[in-house]
């Protein structure tokens, strides 16, 4: 379950500023250099990012109209998008991520309380209620503003953020089939979180709570964060 629409667009908000904060720190000849995402330079995910608001923008618009508009036209496309957008100039990948993201929050601006309940489907089929939006972008301006490396640290995270993006990635990753059980413990309130079936001798990963969540989306963590008598176990990727 995603968290509120309030709270969410509250971080989309503040996300948003992470994200554009992050990337003006970034030299133009910079956004060539290889991003935190393999296989991806700093222009690939700027690329990723409007095009991203630029496909929720589409359920916004499914949500208001009632007419289908998935997000993207297919799998192929949106890689394909990506590719063909990220090697633009610098110039045109700014301006495409600030007027998309601005694009998105005016029409998220625009829904009304019954439209908010409207069903739609994101790109893997899933059907969401629309006011799932704002959570599904506020996850992809925080996130991706960590893999640009370029200063957006996981103490950037708003600690309320972190609480929710856990319990979502942990209800994620135990639908996986084969995914290795995990005990995640703030250090700080004593929240937990599982992965599976943990047993009583699985050690648990105990961190700043804005640390693990950086860790179990498989980014960087620089706050505390460790396993007792152990290393960190390997992830699978996460989305």
């Amino acid at each position: 379950m995603a968290p509120g629409r309030r709270d969410s667009l509250a971080w989309v908000e503040a996300g948003t500023r992470l994200w554009e904060t992050t990337l003006g720190s970034v030299e133009d000849q910079a956004l060539r250099a290889p991003s935190l995402l393999p296989g991806w330079s700093r222009a690939h995910v700027v690329a990723h990012v409007a095009l991203n608001a630029r496909a929720l923008g589409h359920l916004v618009t499914w949500a208001r109209t009632g007419v289908e508009t998935p997000m993207y036209a297919s799998p192929e496309a949106r890689d394909a998008d990506i590719e063909e957008l990220a090697p633009a100039p610098a110039a045109v990948l700014r301006a495409r991520s600030q007027d998309a993201a601005q694009e998105l929050m005016q029409g998220m601006g625009r829904l009304g309380a019954e439209q908010w309940e409207a069903r739609v489907r994101v790109r893997q089929g899933t059907a969401i209620a629309a006011d799932t939006i704002p959570w599904l972008r506020a996850r992809e301006v925080f996130l991706h503003a960590l893999d640009l490396g370029a200063g957006a640290r996981d103490q950037d995270l708003p600690e309320a953020f972190a609480h929710a993006l856990l319990g979502d990635v942990t209800r994620q990753r135990s639908r996986v089939e084969g995914h290795p059980s995990l005990v995640l413990l703030d250090q700080d309130g004593g929240a937990r979180w599982e992965v599976g079936r943990p047993g009583s001798g699985t050690p648990p990963v105990v961190g700043d709570v804005r640390a693990l969540a950086a860790w179990v989306t498989g980014r960087p963590a620089t706050l505390p964060l460790g396993v007792a008598g152990d290393r960190l176990p390997q992830l699978p990727a996460w989305l």
